[in-house]
């Protein structure tokens, strides 16, 4: 049930944004009562447990750190293959969250709770970068001049959905496209020049 009505918030919030979408359109869609839809939550805290399960790609408790993606970043044999796992995994959540990304941005606007949940996503995701940094510099050399918290930020940069929307929603990018642009741009981000290779 809990599912079903994550997956109905989800659909209704992206068909047509937060601010518009009641908790008895979530119920209707869902096909269950308001009171058991109010029983995971308000709409604010629904609204942050579907970014949560879009993040998350399915409804599999495994935290991140201990999924495919994250361990082949974290075990590549080296910088550049860490930062090329990294890349991936970066191209596919980012596939998965920007549509989400833009109404909590929306909704952020007119909405103190959203504004919040902003807040807080923006710092995950900095928090993140800082990991991708640490692990990227443990296995080699950053580029010239670069020191972890500039690297964390460069990461935190160039992994925002603002540019996935950009190129591939407004400008019609495939999402190949994307991730082959993304992995080069991080890698001559944060690599010496003489570690960059094509994949």
């Amino acid at each position: 049930m809990r599912e079903t009505i994550l997956e109905a918030a989800r659909a209704l919030f992206l068909e047509q944004g937060y601010s518009v979408t009641t908790m008895q359109q979530i119920a209707g869609r869902a096909g269950v009562s308001r009171p058991t839809v109010y029983a995971i939550g308000q709409k604010a805290q629904l609204f942050k447990l579907v970014r949560d399960l879009t993040i998350a790609g399915d409804h599999d408790p495994t935290p991140m750190s201990g999924r495919p993606d994250h361990m082949a970043f974290t075990t590549a044999a080296d910088a550049e293959s860490s930062v090329r796992a990294y890349a991936r995994a970066s191209a596919g959540l980012l596939r998965r969250l920007t549509p989400m990304h833009a109404r909590l941005r929306e909704a952020a606007a007119v909405d103190d709770e959203l504004a919040r949940l902003w807040s807080v996503a923006e710092e995950e995701r900095l928090t993140g970068a800082r990991i991708v940094a640490e692990v990227v510099s443990a296995k080699g050399p950053l580029r010239r001049g670069l020191d972890r918290e500039r690297a964390a930020e460069l990461v935190w940069t160039l992994n925002a959905p603002e540019h996935y929307e950009r190129l591939v929603l407004v400008r019609g990018w495939t999402h190949e496209e994307f991730a082959s642009w993304h992995a080069e741009t991080l890698v001559q981000a944060l690599l010496p020049l003489r570690r960059a290779r094509r994949a």
